[in-house]
């Protein structure tokens, strides 16, 4: 688990907004790490309060209490292959149901075959697909479909 002390750890993975992540914390969100020889490679963070926007759906969804959401994860490149990110979803899972959560939440775009691969192998199913029409940057829903319909 990251301290709010590392947060300038996820800058070695890449581009990362230390004060968002400090806010994350704020907030009471937990940052879940994976290291290899005292290298970063893996994060993924877990939400279980408040709002939780998915952007790219035009959506913000209430954190329920008893259930979380899995969001922002990343493996850097060199890590890959290794199945660390199923590995981190089970154990976030496991973590969460030992204390009487009820639910996990993740999402992923339509085009990440290799995280919904992940995603699966950790042992989620998929709910549902909402899909948005993307103009510049801004995002529009414009539907949900449930899975067995």
């Amino acid at each position: 688990m990251l301290s709010p002390e590392q947060i300038g750890r996820l800058l070695d993975m890449g581009p990362f907004d230390r004060s968002d992540g400090l806010r994350r914390m704020d907030r009471g969100d937990l940052c879940y790490t994976v290291c290899i020889d005292d290298r970063l490679a893996h994060y993924s963070w877990v939400q279980r309060s408040g709002s939780h926007p998915i952007t790219e759906a035009a959506l913000t969804l209430p954190v329920e209490r008893g259930d979380l959401w899995i969001y922002n994860c990343r493996t850097v490149d060199w890590a890959k292959g290794k199945r660390i990110y199923p590995a981190t979803l089970e154990r976030i899972t496991s973590d969460h149901f030992a204390q009487d959560y009820r639910n996990a939440w993740i999402y992923t775009s339509q085009e990440n075959i290799a995280s919904q691969k992940g995603i699966l192998r950790a042992g989620f199913c998929q709910v549902a697909t909402w899909r948005a029409l993307r103009v510049g940057s801004r995002y529009f829903r414009s539907g949900r479909v449930d899975q067995g319909q």
